[in-house]
């Protein structure tokens, strides 16, 4: 029986190991027991999951080397946790080393992956709808998912790793024990989501809370805090309605040569927008932009968008967009500004391509929120979103300086690779409109479900303390 998500794992023990050298040999040839490593106990002959977590251990190793599938040692520690391992049969080779630069023998554990899709999972929902194709000057390939909200933290683990209450208010949403200290690991072992496809999409996608301000609806007087501050509410996303679904999370071709697309790689991660923005260097709204949903707005033919949060007047609904960079270095799964690893596609010549810096092209991550502009966040004469601000925004709102200017978004790859993979072959590349995690295969994706939708206090007006 292939082992659950959240026990997997290789536990091997080793010795002490010296390098490549057979000098680390007793003279009749028989391996130093000291230096042969011994596995304490070994994985399941097969497993749906795509990465694979282990531990080893030799009292006198001065560190170890690591080689999966035959590719070439490399330096590695204890424990290892690896991503992404392929479909198929897979060996791990782990050997020691001594201070003196010898190596020992290596010790080897196999398993084989199977395809989770063609096995079958409880969060892949047969389905008789067929995608369609693409609208024609729309999208070339598309596929989009709906979430619920999970939850809200002053953290951000891509900028503010390990420091708990360092960031702005963020909404979370996907992996539901996303905070300050979540990593690659931790983002494939641990919690659900609360996206579509639960365990096969363990991703966490977050972005600043969008706030009103707080008035009293019947003379209009402006609301104060329990600290004498203003006042503020969090104006919560359409999101998470299985019945009606509002699809918030894309995945499309930002390239001409859909062929040449690769599938995201396992855990990287990567913020789109400036928190830093301010007055006067307005972003571009081909990364971030804010509309008005009655405006209509549509890139291809009708191309109103705005760089700061318009004043939409009720019963409308104020939507954002962010696009992710969608070309990779091939090398780093993060950079030190989160972004130098990632670009945008650069056009000429009427191709769209990536860059030579950033020559590998991998799915495109788009979010799309709409914020309902209700009564209970609007100023009871105007009835709009005039005022609203951005948790990020480091300047005040103003009737002549709306917010918003900080629009950015985070992301964390935690799909399960296999599905990833799914979702590039039968969407993306076959130019199709993949609505409510349908995989264009026969299957779609399980339905959203609720987190623990925590709301912590609104301090300075979302910045924190």
């Amino acid at each position: 029986m292939p082992l659950s998500p959240r026990t997997l794992g290789l536990l091997l023990l080793a010795a002490a190991l010296p390098a490549c050298d057979t000098t680390a040999l007793p003279e009749d040839g028989s391996p130093d027991p000291a230096l042969v490593v011994g596995f304490q106990s070994e994985p399941s002959a097969t497993t749906l999951l795509r990465y694979a977590r282990f531990e080893f251990g030799a009292p006198d190793a001065a560190g170890y080397e690591c080689a999966l599938n035959g590719a070439s040692y490399e330096p590695c520690g204890s424990p290892l946790f690896l991503a992404s391992v392929p479909e198929g049969d897979n060996v791990l080779s782990v050997r020691a080393t001594d201070g003196a630069g010898r190596v020992g023998e290596a010790a080897t554990v196999g398993w084989a992956v199977e395809n989770v899709i063609a096995t079958g999972h409880a969060d892949l929902i047969p389905t008789t709808v067929t995608p369609s194709p693409v609208a024609e000057r729309s999208w070339r390939g598309i596929f989009r998912i709906n979430c619920d909200f999970s939850h809200s933290l002053y953290d951000d683990p891509i900028v503010f790793p390990g420091q708990a209450g360092a960031a702005h208010l963020h909404r979370f949403y996907g992996n539901t024990e996303v905070d300050a200290f979540t990593t690659t690991e931790s983002i494939y072992t641990q919690g659900q989501s609360t996206c579509q496809g639960d365990q096969l999409n363990l991703s966490a996608y977050w972005i600043p809370s969008l706030l009103a301000p707080v008035y009293d609806q019947t003379t209009g007087a402006r609301q104060l805090d329990a600290s004498g501050d203003p006042a503020w509410q969090v104006v919560p996303a359409v999101v998470g309605n299985d019945d009606e679904a509002h699809e918030v999370f894309y995945y499309s071709a930002g390239v001409d040569d859909l062929a040449s697309i690769q599938p995201i790689p396992a855990g990287l991660r990567m913020i789109a927008g400036d928190h830093t923005t301010m007055p006067g260097a307005e972003q571009s709204t081909s990364v971030v932009r804010w509309h008005c949903q009655s405006w209509g707005s549509d890139a291809a033919t009708n191309p109103p968008f705005s760089a700061t949060i318009p004043a939409c007047h009720e019963p409308d609904r104020v939507r954002l967009d962010i696009f992710f960079p969608s070309c990779w270095d091939g090398v780093n799964l993060d950079s030190a500004d989160h972004k130098s690893h990632m670009a945008y596609p650069v056009s000429g010549g009427g191709v769209t391509q990536c860059p030579s810096t950033h020559p590998v092209p991998v799915l495109r991550v788009s979010y799309h929120y709409a914020f309902g502009v209700r009564p209970q966040y609007t100023h009871p004469a105007e009835r709009s979103s005039a005022g609203w601000r951005f948790a990020s925004d480091m300047y005040e709102v103003t009737a002549d300086q709306p917010g918003g200017l900080s629009l950015h978004g985070d992301w964390v790859n935690g799909w399960h690779p296999s599905v990833m993979e799914a979702i590039l072959e039968n969407c993306v590349r076959a130019e199709l409109d993949c609505h409510d995690g349908n995989l264009a295969n026969g299957y779609r994706l399980s339905g959203t479900r609720e987190g623990t939708q925590s709301e912590p206090t609104i301090v300075r007006g979302g910045l924190g303390g």
